[in-house]
């Protein structure tokens, strides 16, 4: 007959528990190893995607100061017209007047020796509107 004492049972049945949870523990700590392989795929999958996107934002900030350079050059140039125009008005505008003037003060005597030469002289004529 085997004989034990409270010990040795005590031994045995913490034995027993470590045996089993050992056990359950394999495909918990086998899954863990997929789950860590997986993340370690992923995070170079996200690093290769990270430099891609560091690529493309470097591009487009290249090519934003290429636009705001030519906003800069188009709003000189609207400056530059407005200048020119503000200028074109000041020099022009009193000329322009007199030769205005001077034509609609030919034109109206013109007409107005016209008629007094169709009347035979006469009274002034009044200017037309």
């Amino acid at each position: 007959m085997i004989t034990a004492n409270i010990y040795q049972i005590a031994v045995l049945i913490i034995a027993l528990a470590f045996l089993i949870l050992v056990i359950f523990m394999i495909p918990t700590l086998l899954q863990l190893k997929r789950t860590v392989k997986s993340f370690e795929e992923l995070s170079a999958e996200g690093k290769k995607s990270l430099g891609a996107i560091n690529g493309i934002l470097e591009k487009a900030g290249e090519q934003t100061g290429e636009v705001a350079e030519l906003f800069n050059k188009v709003k000189e140039v609207g400056l530059k017209i407005t200048t020119l125009a503000e200028f074109f008005v000041d020099n022009l505008r009193s000329p322009l007047i007199s030769v205005l003037s001077l034509m609609l003060g030919i034109e109206f005597g013109l007409k107005h020796l016209k008629k007094k030469g169709k009347e035979g002289g006469g009274e002034d004529v009044k200017r037309e509107e």
